[in-house]
């Protein structure tokens, strides 16, 4: 087969199309708040993020998610601070980012190891490691969904069950101009989620602090069986082995005779 130095271009341009768009840079190591409380807020909404958006993902996939999080902070469409961006919308019906803060999810119990597990790698992030291979993308979803603006964005990577996306225009560190805020607002309240009936409503917060769940006990009394095999004597001491009260005497009714014209009762 010939092929000539023309349609060979176009035949590498072509397959170049094809292929999914990796952008040639990656993140900055982000820096946090120097402030302890700051920081410690940052912890917190991060952690959320990496835990209710990718708990049953492994180490790279909850890496991942952290990473976008870190630049939308820096990007000038989103808030520039980690609870920002995590709850921006939350105090909305609709239009939360991220689905955990406002179907109620936060307010369940937690699983204490991967909770744990979601600390680290946000705290990693939030002292600068950075997550390559998602390089600067800022929008995701899981692969069992197409959502309606996919098509529209440069598909990034796909790690674990997510697919990563960088914005056109977006492509280079240049575009992350936003500079981190150095306090941490608290995340915006959730109004519209109601407790069942009967269920004190408690803050997330509150619930993740509840790391030991109750234990539920059951008293159960037991109680001796006493059975004896065809044959067998009953052991000493047991029930069977004991005295039984003598049976009270069945009463019949009396025999009534009749002697020299007097009657005469016997057995009453």
């Amino acid at each position: 087969m010939r092929i000539t130095f023309s349609s060979g271009v176009a035949l590498l341009s072509a397959l170049a199309a094809a292929a999914p768009a990796i952008a040639s840079e990656a993140a900055e190591p982000f820096t946090a708040s120097r402030d302890g409380a700051a920081f410690e807020r940052s912890l917190q909404c991060l952690a959320e993020a990496v835990y209710y958006e990718a708990r049953s993902q492994s180490e790279d996939g909850q890496r991942a998610v952290a990473q976008v999080v870190l630049n939308r902070v820096r990007h000038p469409s989103y808030p520039n601070s980690v609870c920002g961006v995590v709850y921006q919308g939350s105090e909305r019906v609709t239009g939360c980012q991220f689905t955990f803060t406002c179907d109620g999810s936060i307010s369940g119990a937690i699983e204490p190891y991967a909770w744990d597990r979601a600390q680290r790698i946000a705290a990693a992030a939030l002292r600068g490691s950075v997550y390559r291979p998602v390089g600067l993308a800022l929008n995701y979803h899981t692969t069992a969904i197409r959502p309606y603006w996919a098509p529209s964005l440069m598909q990034q990577a796909v790690v674990g069950a997510h697919v990563f996306y960088r914005r056109p225009g977006s492509g280079t560190v240049e575009s992350f101009s936003q500079t981190p805020s150095e306090d941490e607002p608290e995340p915006a309240p959730r109004p519209y989620y109601e407790a069942p009936r009967g269920e004190a409503r408690q803050s997330g917060r509150a619930t993740r602090a509840r790391y030991e769940q109750a234990v539920l006990e059951i008293p159960v009394v037991e109680r001796p069986v006493v059975f004896r095999t065809v044959g067998q004597r009953p052991a000493a001491g047991s029930r069977a082995a004991r005295p039984q009260p003598a049976a009270a005497p069945v009463r019949r009714a009396p025999r009534v005779t009749v002697q020299n014209g007097v009657r005469v009762y016997r057995g009453s």
